[in-house]
């Protein structure tokens, strides 16, 4: 997208780089290689089922989800049939994928080899991206797209090319096909361009042009949304108070550390945003975290979302 090369650690040369990312591959591969070897040996999840017979009545969208995660789980079938280890590759691919974009962007912060292994070994080993790559589900290639998107932003402030507002918007709108929550990240984005200096981007007409592209994307789920009532709406309205009222969000903050990091990506990941938070460059990237921090954790407690659209006659 930029002309402009990534900027790399304080002592590593281009030769180096190539190393390193050499080194952020193999860890991807053999975080790959653990879940090829294991991913037979427990049966299809409910959530896989779901998707499955999704997968065999591809339309615009689903009651659940949108439509990105069953069309891949078709070519899964197409390519493989009815496979344990088939179906669940493209999950191991996602997974191996943010492990290694993990990496780069601790090199484009500036990092060395020690940074950017220690940042790829961080995501290989918690808990939650090793799930990910166990099971055939949206949340996947939903984390995927996050981790993607902050590669982008970075890669945008480091060049200051508006040009990769257009990356950021693709991405965006794949992960508005994938899950909805990606509305929680793009608040994160606005929000945080609101409340530092990338606003300037506001007045880009890159920003308008990714923006454009996110909606195009996600256009054909809007007119299903649309044109069955906004179905997928009122069910996670049904999901959520359902978990609100039965204590399944209890806890969410705590499972921040439990969960989603361990004990060895912790400190990486508290100390990475306060440093975001005192640097006037990279700012932006602690809102893009805390601002949808703040909205899930609201959501978590609050079981009353009375908001309804319109239902077309």
């Amino acid at each position: 997208m930029a002309s402009t090369k990534p900027a790399l650690g304080p002592a590593q040369t281009d030769a180096e780089a190539r190393t390193t990312t050499f080194v952020l591959i193999g860890i991807a591969l053999a975080i790959a290689l653990v879940h090829l070897l294991t991913n037979s040996r427990y049966g299809f999840h409910r959530d896989e089922l779901q998707t499955l017979s999704d997968a065999l009545h591809l339309d615009w969208g689903f009651v659940a989800y949108p439509p990105l995660t069953p069309f891949l789980e078709r070519i899964s079938l197409h390519i493989f049939g009815i496979s344990l280890v088939g179906l669940r590759l493209f999950s191991v691919i996602a997974q191996a994928a943010a492990i290694v974009v993990t990496g780069l962007i601790a090199r484009e912060l500036g990092g060395g080899r020690l940074a950017q292994i220690a940042a790829a070994l961080a995501v290989a080993l918690s808990p939650l991206p090793l799930f990910e790559g166990t099971e055939f589900q949206y949340s996947t290639f939903d984390y995927l797209w996050w981790v993607l998107i902050a590669y982008f932003v970075v890669r945008l402030l480091n060049t200051e090319n508006p040009r990769w507002w257009l990356a950021i918007g693709v991405t965006v709108g794949l992960g508005f096909m994938t899950k909805y929550t990606m509305g929680f990240y793009v608040a994160g984005i606005l929000g945080g361009m609101l409340l530092t200096r990338a606003r300037r981007f506001f007045l880009s007409p890159w920003f308008w042009g990714g923006t454009a592209l996110a909606f195009v994307i996600f256009l054909p789920n809007i007119i299903w949304q649309i044109r069955h009532g906004f179905i997928s709406l009122h069910f996670l309205q049904h999901i959520h108070a359902r978990d609100v009222g039965e204590g399944r969000t209890n806890g969410f903050v705590r499972d921040q550390l439990r969960i989603c990091a361990n004990l060895f990506a912790a400190p990486l990941w508290i100390g990475g945003l306060i440093a975001f938070l005192r640097s006037p460059k990279y700012r932006l990237l602690a809102w893009m975290y805390l601002i949808p921090l703040a909205l899930f954790v609201i959501l978590a407690r609050d079981e009353a979302i009375t908001w309804r659209p319109p239902i077309p006659c």
